[in-house]
């Protein structure tokens, strides 16, 4: 057998299983972590479009056509990391969503690779409009506010369905670094102002949209 043909045996054997028990488990894993942070679950139908396309552009612009892995970001990220000498990161919404999930107390190359390896599982057993769901509801955005419900709540004192174009921006900038930005208003307008620029370029807001959010921040 060739060791391409053994990598993939190996694979099907001990990997595959692992992986797809962890994925059928994630709603349930997903309810423990509700009740331990105390989050109000909110179905997609009542999370603002702003905000869910907020997420998509900003965190994974290829979310809707990915099978939970960018190769793009992925070999992007690689290459920063040999020729830099620093991990740098490229995580999909699944991945983030099975990282918050099975591994949020560690962040390490192992727990990088573990998320890739389990990223296409989340995106086989699931719809992509449910994963978006389970990471908004998932995602920490400082200020303890775990779940888009609370984020509302805590932040502009208003439930999800009503976020504004600016509002979604706000707390959807703040994920990547929650604790600081939580802390830094001018950095978390900031950082907003990039969302609504990818917002913009990927189409999902109009040019007048985007300067009139930026306005109201």
């Amino acid at each position: 057998m060739s060791i391409l043909g053994l990598i993939a045996l190996s694979f099907a054997l001990f990997v595959a299983p692992k992986e797809q028990q962890l994925a059928r488990n994630l709603p349930s894993q997903l309810q423990k972590q509700n009740q331990k942070f105390s989050v109000k679950y909110t179905k997609i139908n009542f999370i603002s479009p702003f905000v869910q396309k907020a997420a998509v552009a900003s965190q994974d612009r290829r979310f809707y056509y990915n099978w939970g892995i960018d190769l793009v970001g992925t070999t992007r990220a690689i290459f920063m990391t040999i020729t830099t000498g620093k991990r740098q990161g490229a995580s999909t919404i699944p991945e983030q969503l099975g990282k918050n999930a099975f591994f949020q107390d560690t962040d390490n190359l192992n727990t990088d690779i573990q998320t890739k390896l389990l990223a296409p599982f989340i995106t086989f057993y699931y719809p992509k409009q449910y994963i978006l769901e389970m990471y908004l509801n998932d995602i920490y955005f400082g200020k303890n506010a775990y779940g888009i419900y609370n984020a509302s709540q805590i932040y502009f004192h208003t439930t999800p369905d009503k976020l504004s174009l600016s509002q979604s921006a706000y707390l959807i900038g703040l994920i990547n670094a929650p604790s600081y930005l939580s802390a830094h208003k001018n950095e978390a307008v900031f950082q907003a102002q990039l969302v609504l620029e990818e917002m913009q370029k990927d189409k999902y807001i109009t040019p007048a949209q985007e300067q009139e959010a930026k306005k109201n921040l």
